[in-house]
Formats: structure tokens, sequence, C-alpha cells
């Protein structure tokens, strides 16, 4: 076989690299900073150049409310699991197993909330991720 063909042949029928380890690392980012987003903190990465950019807490509470209207709008809103959502957390009673509820069912291991956090995410992993390293490196 002449040295053209056999490049071309391993041209053809090269294996794509194996990245689960940097997809791994996006989802391992993306979970940690939804948990950031969801506790009250904003998530911002740093830039290179230019201002930080990323998810404040205000876009976040912005885009569950926009959920709410939707299941609102749907009729699938539950107004008496709001109601005592509300009367349990001025009473100082339990409030987190009335989230669910308030906010619809999800296929997320973590819930509705984490999985508009992630998906409000998803957008700036790679970034984060870059910006990480280099904090490390210094």
């Amino acid at each position: 076989m002449s040295a053209l063909r056999k490049a071309q042949w391993l041209y053809d029928n090269a294996e794509p690299e194996d990245d689960s380890v940097h997809q791994e690392a996006i989802q391992a980012w993306i979970e940690d900073k939804a948990e950031q987003l969801v506790g009250g903190a904003d998530v911002l990465v740093r830039q290179r150049f230019g201002p930080p950019v990323g998810i404040r807490q205000d876009q976040f509470v912005s885009k569950v409310a926009e959920h709410l209207r939707a299941l609102q709008e749907a009729e699938q809103d539950d107004l008496n699991a709001l109601a005592l959502l509300l009367l349990q957390a001025v009473t100082g009673g339990p409030v987190k197993n009335l989230v669910e509820e308030v906010v619809g069912q999800s296929d997320h291991s973590r819930g509705t909330l984490f999985e508009i956090a992630q998906s409000m995410l998803e957008p700036y992993a790679q970034a984060g991720i870059e910006a990480d390293a280099e904090d490390a490196e210094l």
C-alpha cells in the first residue's frame, strides 16, 4: 500500500477522540454551580477581556417566575400547595417538601429548580471550566 493510500485509510478510519473526561468535567461544573444558584448565589464566570458573565440571582428568580406563570396559564398550578407553602414559611414549618408541589414535578433527580438552573448555566460551562483551570494554575 502506498504511503498516500495508507494515510487516506488512516484518515477515513480514524476514531473520534474520547472526550468523556471533558464532558464529565462540564457536567460536574454545571451541577456545582446549579447548587450555588439555587442556594441564592450569583454564578459569574471571569473573562479574560470584559466583565464577568453568567447568571445573577435576579435572573434565576425571573426564570422561576416565568416557569410558575407557564404552569398557571396551563392551569397546572396548585394554589393550595402555594398557600400551604406560605403558611408553613410564616410559622417556621417544613417547607422543602412543598416546593415540588408548587413548581411541578420533574424528571431531574434534584427537581425542577435544579433543572431550570442547569439549563441556564449550560452556555457558560466551557468558559467556567477554562476560568477555573486558569485560576488553578495561578
